[in-house]
């Protein structure tokens, strides 16, 4: 279901004809402002990317040879 809806959702925008854009436009930024993730493997991409990256874990789930600068409690 999730795969057929993506399917249809990526067909439905290719369809999608979007009239030229007009108007004021605003630079984005030029730094990444950072991401929270609990997908270790999303956190890793994020960090070889130089993306501020905040891994939530629950303590006992880290393993013990990851470098945790800093745990904060929620």
């Amino acid at each position: 279901q999730c795969l057929c809806l993506d399917v249809f959702g990526m067909l439905d925008y290719l369809q999608t004809v979007l009239p030229p854009a007009d108007g004021t436009f605003i630079d984005g930024f030029n730094c990444w402002i950072g991401a929270f993730t609990m997908d270790p493997e999303e956190c890793q991409h994020l960090f070889e990317s130089h993306v501020p990256v905040w891994l939530i874990w629950k303590p006992d789930c880290v393993p013990t040879d990851m470098k945790v600068i800093k745990e904060v409690e929620v």
